[in-house]
């Protein structure tokens, strides 16, 4: 009994970290694009000048999304080849932007029930019944862009946006977007066999 009283628990725990990402994905395709001849991709560039931001556009990151992207395809079935050869071509964009986010608190302290304060004059004078908090935070987003190799047009794109936390280590940054790039790249459809 205690042995899944202990994995109900854990159980537990991860639904509710889960149910707190933040992480925000949505995807756009060409409905008429035939996605079942897909079978081998290539990079479109060298990977470089991603962002202007350079805290995007750095080797560790662009080498940390392009192996997430990389795994993401592999695990659906699809083999990196040369861009002569390939079927599809991959290209990524990251941006970071800041975001400000205001919250009011209303405070409703008083002798005669609920809210009482606000339509009470004599009570109300002086006193702030809103406090209003702004605090600003970092917002990511990665954007990955499948296009066809011969006229470049895109047949497939996926994005996700997520906070970002300060002073992460590199383990934690390279978890967070194997996890937004294994999100985002969910609803790209598995090869055909």
């Amino acid at each position: 009994m205690n042995k899944r009283v202990f994995f109900g628990c854990i159980l537990f725990l991860l639904l509710l970290v889960g149910g707190c990402s933040t992480l925000r994905v949505s995807s756009d395709f060409n409905p008429t694009y035939d996605f079942t001849r897909l079978k081998t991709y290539a990079w479109l560039d060298d990977g470089k000048a991603v962002s202007s931001d350079a805290r995007v556009n750095n080797d560790l990151i662009v080498e940390r999304v392009r192996s997430a992207v990389e795994s993401s395809l592999a695990a659906k079935g699809y083999v990196k080849t040369d861009a002569a050869s390939a079927d599809f071509v991959v290209s990524w964009l990251g941006a970071i932007d800041k975001k400000l986010q205001v919250e009011s608190i209303d405070h409703f302290y008083s002798p005669y029930g609920y809210g009482a304060l606000a339509r009470d004059p004599y009570w109300n004078r002086g006193r702030g019944l809103r406090t209003t908090t702004a605090r600003e935070y970092e917002e990511g987003t990665i954007i990955v862009d499948v296009l066809d190799p011969g006229q470049h047009k895109l047949i497939w794109r996926g994005s996700g946006t997520d906070r970002i936390g300060s002073n992460n280590s590199p383990e934690k940054v390279t978890r967070n977007i194997n996890e937004a790039v294994s999100a985002i790249m969910a609803s790209f459809p598995a090869r055909s066999r």
